[in-house]
């Protein structure tokens, strides 16, 4: 296979994942207080066990109580109850039925299709692979209120069941993330002083500094993002983004948003052009913002095919609207691979630094382009371009 083989491949394979990410197959749910939650096995299907089933739920029912706004029917309840009736999975007659003794307002069913592992000479590791469905349905009256089929993975050098283990985990922080997407907070405008807006009719321990909550007005959508809180009367305090400014009572929707962004662009470097995927952000764990590189360019550094790796941090330096600008660098690869045998021959190691501006279609996606000097150490050197969309 040729470079230009590899870089169509390289295209279908990020357009097919980010793909996945956008569509959701039914709509959520928006709430302004904890709901009660039950969060059942449904079909079992080939690789799971009761052990691997029940260590997801475990893992799940943590991250959904650190979520904050759920009330979950107690995991040894529903034991005992699968027990006397020796039930190994639910279906949705009894989803329905458990979630009404519980006191639910809504049942989430996972149907759990395929786990396996296996090893990857092309990867030197054990790769496993957890497929599953998630159904929302409404205790009340049994409607399916959303469903999504995903997919998890996960790895490990040492054995197929570590492989497993990492993806449980990996599927479970996926479900995670789909709840946060399905039960939105809602909340509406009390008040407006100058670029503040006051939310309020939500319980503000649902919500942490930084959400972000879309506004629908008369005459367009707005952003705020939370910067604060008021104790005494517990409203929540958010600034404007960009778009129309709301009026009292407007109605304002949880934006769930990802900690990093990432995105696709066409590249230029040292006279190649190629393709690259690009992310930057941070998470509450993480100090300072991470900024990520990887792709591949078609054409050639002495012979061989060169993939990059970029790792580094970035720093935000002004955002004016929707508008934001930053800087970044750090430490950056180069694979020199032949293409014939699909193995690396050698490895150029260096340094990267560069600039990054972005333009917000809304707090999700946009377009970026940034400029950057590589250097690296076997004189390979060059300017670095990057034109792309984020997601």
């Amino acid at each position: 296979m040729n470079s230009r083989a590899f870089g169509r491949k390289l295209v279908i394979f990020v357009f097919l994942f980010l793909l996945a990410s956008m569509f959701f197959t039914a709509g959520g749910v928006t709430i302004t207080e904890k709901v009660k939650l039950v969060i059942l096995p449904g079909k079992i299907g080939q690789g799971w066990n009761m052990d691997e089933v029940d260590y997801l739920l475990s893992i799940l029912e943590e991250q959904a109580l650190e979520l904050g706004r759920f009330q979950l029917f107690p995991r040894g309840d529903l034991q005992q109850i699968m027990k006397e009736r020796n039930l190994s999975e639910f279906g949705v007659s009894e989803a329905v039925e458990i979630g009404k003794l519980g006191g639910s307002k809504y049942a989430l069913l996972l149907t759990l299709t395929e786990l396996s592992s296996s090893w990857s000479s092309k990867s030197n590791a054990y790769i496993a692979v957890s497929r599953y469905t998630i159904k929302l349905y409404n205790i009340e009256d049994g409607s399916l209120l959303a469903s999504k089929t995903l997919d998890s993975g996960g790895s490990s050098k040492e054995s197929s069941q570590k492989a497993i283990t990492e993806a449980l985990k990996s599927t479970a922080t996926d479900i995670w993330y789909e709840l946060r997407q399905i039960f939105k907070l809602e909340a509406y405008v009390q008040a407006i002083q100058g670029n503040t807006v006051i939310l309020a009719g939500v319980d503000r321990k649902l919500i942490k500094s930084g959400y972000v909550f879309e506004i629908e007005t008369e005459s367009g959508v707005g952003y705020v993002k939370v910067v604060g809180f008021n104790k005494n009367d517990g409203t929540v305090v958010t600034q404007l983004m960009y778009g129309e400014m709301p009026r009292e009572y407007d109605v304002a929707t949880e934006y769930p948003m990802l900690p990093i962004r990432a995105g696709i662009g066409v590249s230029y470097f040292s006279g190649m052009f190629g393709l690259g995927i690009s992310g930057w952000g941070g998470t509450e764990d993480i100090p300072v913002p991470l900024h990520i590189g990887l792709g591949t360019f078609l054409g050639s550094i002495w012979s061989y095919t060169p993939v990059y790796l970029n790792l580094g941090v970035g720093m935000n330096i002004l955002t004016m609207g929707r508008i934001s600008t930053m800087a970044n660098g750090g430490l950056s690869m180069v694979g020199l691979v032949d293409m014939d045998t699909y193995e690396p021959v050698a490895y150029l190691f260096g340094l990267f630094v560069g600039g990054m501006i972005t333009y917000d279609f809304n707090p999700k996606s946009g377009v970026y382009g940034s400029i950057g000097y590589s250097y690296y150490f076997g004189d390979v050197s060059g300017i670095s371009i990057q034109i792309g969309l984020y997601f």
